[in-house]
């Protein structure tokens, strides 16, 4: 706002108001003294009421009456322009002392200003470092949760070894090749020993469902901290798994911040009932096995026999691999102990096949 010019226009327009009243003022004297004149010529002039001479001048009453009129409203309007006048000084005065104190106002914003920066730049340095503080503490809080989980999981399954004990089985030494693991583009064909029994686990079926599954509701489970979730079953087998939420340190153009993250925790495959599938023996002599017609789905030179083997079926997986090197096939053996179901984990080792 710039106050100066104003004060130019303000006391431009008071000077033409004053003019105005000058002219004003010069014509109502000019005035009065015409009608002094008029007066005194009317009084000293000789009355002959006999006659009347033309050339006389005649004083019209009416005249003097607008004249007297004229006068009085003149007068007014002086009073009320004076007035006027004294008020626009008085703003005049007053928007003079409004400068001042918007001047100081102005100067007290800057210093302000300026504190403000200051408090701004080191809340900012603050927050970096307690930035830095949570993505170290979310880190370290990941890393402790996985290795109770872990240490939970070896905890329970040395418990249950302690309990169930097997007797030691005498396996027959077979030589075999060298055993590799399957990479990522090797496909396998999976199978539970049990008991005798041999049963197709449709491993890799239910996992493609889950991914599925997944993709179709992740904005769901991104809004819970864990999520369970079962499918199936599919071929006698149900898969149950587990989803977590973690906070993650994530980086992008505008700087660092703190993500979420969803991992897979565990994923178990169930079956509907312990007692599944043919004896081996069975499943290797009859021509329409359940076995062999699974088997003849797989070609040799891409797929790997993966057989996850309970501690009762050891002499069974030993006929079994003899079975399956004649045909051709690369097998590879998943021991488990008993109660531990089949499962996979990000976490977890890829099969060696042989």
């Amino acid at each position: 706002m710039n106050f100066r010019n104003k004060k130019n226009r303000e006391t431009i327009e008071i000077g033409g108001q004053d003019s105005f009243l000058d002219l004003v003022s010069n014509v109502v004297g000019i005035l009065l003294i015409l009608l002094m004149v008029a007066g005194i010529r009317a009084q000293n002039s000789p009355r002959e009421p006999e006659t009347i001479n033309p050339s006389t001048p005649i004083i019209d009453h009416k005249i003097l009456d607008d004249i007297q009129t004229n006068y009085e409203t003149f007068q007014e309007k002086e009073l009320v322009a004076i007035k006027l006048r004294d008020d626009v000084n008085s703003m005049h005065e007053q928007m003079a002392i409004l400068d001042e104190h918007i001047q100081a106002q102005a100067i007290q914003h800057a210093q302000l200003f300026d504190m403000m920066t200051s408090a701004r730049a080191a809340i900012d340095t603050v927050a970096e470092e307690k930035d830095q503080e949570t993505k170290n503490r979310i880190e370290y809080q990941r890393q402790i949760q996985e290795i109770e989980t872990k240490l939970g999981q070896i905890d329970r399954t040395k418990q249950w070894l302690q309990s169930n004990r097997p007797q030691a089985t005498v396996i027959e030494n077979i030589p075999t090749p060298i055993s590799k693991s399957v990479g990522e583009k090797d496909r396998e064909a999976h199978f539970r020993l049990l008991g005798g029994k041999i049963a197709y686990v449709p491993f890799l079926e239910l996992f493609e469902k889950m991914k599925l599954e997944i993709a179709q509701n992740q904005n769901l489970y991104f809004k819970q901290k864990k999520s369970e979730n079962k499918i199936g079953p599919l071929d006698n087998f149900y898969l149950e798994y587990m989803l977590a939420v973690y906070d993650m340190p994530m980086q992008d153009a505008y700087g660092t911040g703190v993500g979420k993250s969803l991992q897979l925790e565990y994923a178990e495959m169930v079956p509907v009932r312990e007692s599944l599938g043919e004896l081996l023996n069975n499943a290797l002599v009859l021509p329409d096995s359940e076995l062999k017609r699974r088997l003849k789905m797989y070609r040799q030179d891409i797929y790997t026999i993966t057989v996850w083997v309970y501690p009762d079926s050891f002499e069974e997986f030993t006929e079994l691999k003899k079975f399956l090197y004649a045909q051709g096939y690369r097998v590879a053996a998943r021991p488990l102990d008993f109660g531990v179901p089949i499962s996979g984990s990000p976490h977890g080792s890829k099969s060696a096949a042989q």
